[in-house]
């Protein structure tokens, strides 16, 4: 059986010493059934002191058919002892899939530490894989370890539609994945307006309590590039979305579509193209709770406060290097102020993922959460499940398993429990079951806070030209 191979390198950021990136390189096929292949990133960590976590590699593989030109997903072996890391890394398979395989595995630090990873070995068994001749891609997106742990929701009631304990103005803490009832009582979830007022939240609703991997940046336009190409023709074109409009810089047809822009946030992101990416990538899409524990961690609730944990924000509107790998602006902030591109009026689009943070930056200046994620105020919306209606709280936490629908209707996700997956692109009401959180380029800042909920009943299917998105495993 032979078999022949290549590599992506899927990068947030490329050959920026300003922030982080993933390239793989020097990928080989051995044995018929593993994958060898080097990786670097920067900015590597992980700390047994606040905020206790570590960034890690989601690593999973693609397949085309030589003979059909078909792609597939490429499932990996549950055995730990398969797969291997050289120092400083180790391999994590989380035991989240269901079947008997592993859809992707981490790749993160073996023990304490901080610093550039630079050309590790690293080999990976595949399992499954039928007799013939097939092109792989190597794909790594960078994620951020968001503990187990309790939180504080809302913000005082200070937010609009700011979740609240029962009928006081108190935050409500999370200290279990257990279900939570709606309701004036102390101890129930609550909100000041109708308007915004969750149903109650069955256990199987992910809250934020439980471990989760959170994608350290928003899906960037080369990510989404690279996913399109990667899909059979009629996926493809259900998917691909060329334009030059508000920063969005893509161009071409499947399968060589380019992104002239790589390293910027994706926008014109519907929630089908969110949740087929998700779905396709093995991820998910993250909850309105969990936007919250992500964003604020297990630190004290500041009022008003936005992502960097100040209710301090400045708008970052004098753009430098536009278009490169460095892309970002040299707006001055004051001391405790976070950085965030919104309220726009001179940048009418997104920025590169990483955009504020540079040598030295503090996280009030790189505008990063307790945790280490980066742009969840500002830049692009990030679309999450909402706690709205039962659609939305239907959902169960199921994960992507690598694979979109087929004809009559290719190109969608396909995950039981998510919400809408087949949402209308040309549709305003199509979504059902999506909030946005955290505002996007061209709000006003009291859509960037933590706990702002005006915009959880958005039912809006289109590409939007602030619509981004991320997501977590």
């Amino acid at each position: 059986m032979r078999k022949f191979f290549y590599t992506t390198i899927l990068m947030l950021l490329n050959l920026s010493l300003w922030a982080n990136n993933i390239q793989i390189s020097s990928v080989a096929l051995t044995n018929d059934s593993t994958i060898t292949f080097s990786i670097s990133w920067e900015n590597s960590w992980r700390v047994s002191v606040a905020p206790n976590n570590h960034d890690a590699a989601w690593i999973f593989i693609k397949k085309r058919d030589c003979a059909s030109g078909q792609w597939s997903h490429v499932d990996l072996s549950t055995t730990g002892a398969n797969h291997t890391a050289g120092a400083p890394l180790e391999t994590y398979l989380d035991g989240k899939d269901g079947g008997g395989v592993a859809k992707g595995l981490f790749l993160r630090r073996s023990a304490d530490g901080v610093g550039n990873i630079t050309s590790v070995s690293v080999s990976i068994r595949m399992v499954g894989l039928a007799p013939g001749e097939y092109d792989f891609r190597v794909f790594g997106v960078e994620m951020v370890n968001i503990p187990q742990g309790a939180y504080n929701l809302g913000d005082g009631n200070i937010s609009t539609g700011s979740f609240k304990n029962g009928s006081t103005s108190n935050v409500l803490p999370i200290t279990s994945e257990n279900a939570i009832t709606v309701g004036t009582a102390s101890g129930n979830l609550y909100t000041a307006s109708s308007t915004y007022r969750p149903v109650s939240l069955p256990a199987n609703y992910p809250k934020g309590f439980a471990e989760v991997y959170c994608m350290k940046y928003e899906i960037s336009q080369g990510q989404y590039v690279d996913f399109t190409n990667s899909l059979n023709s009629d996926q493809g074109a259900a998917r691909h979305f060329s334009s030059a409009a508000n920063r969005h810089n893509v161009t071409g047809i499947w399968p060589v579509a380019v992104a002239n822009a790589p390293h910027r946030a994706k926008n014109f992101l519907a929630w089908t193209d969110l949740v087929a990416y998700l779905d396709w990538a093995a991820l998910r899409p993250m909850t309105e709770l969990e936007y919250e524990k992500i964003t604020r961690g297990a630190a004290p609730v500041v009022a008003g406060g936005y992502a960097w944990g100040t209710s301090n924000i400045t708008d970052g509107n004098t753009i430098v290097s536009d278009g490169t790998a460095t892309e970002g602006v040299s707006t001055g902030i004051t001391p405790g102020s976070g950085l965030a591109n919104f309220n726009n009026s001179t940048i009418l689009g997104p920025l590169r993922c990483g955009f504020a943070a540079k040598a030295g930056t503090t996280r009030y200046e790189a505008g990063a959460t307790y945790y280490g994620v980066m742009e969840m105020s500002g830049n692009v919306w990030e679309q999450t499940i909402t706690t709205r209606n039962a659609t939305g709280t239907a959902f169960a936490g199921n994960l992507g398993d690598g694979e979109l629908s087929l004809t009559p209707t290719p190109g969608f996700a396909n995950v039981a429990s998510w919400p809408s997956q087949q949402a209308s692109v040309t549709s305003t009401s199509s979504a059902v079951g999506r909030a946005f959180r955290g505002g996007g380029w061209g709000d006003v800042s009291s859509r960037l806070r933590t706990s702002d909920r005006a915009s959880i009943n958005g039912l809006d299917g289109r590409r939007i030209n602030s619509y981004g998105g991320r997501g977590v495993r």
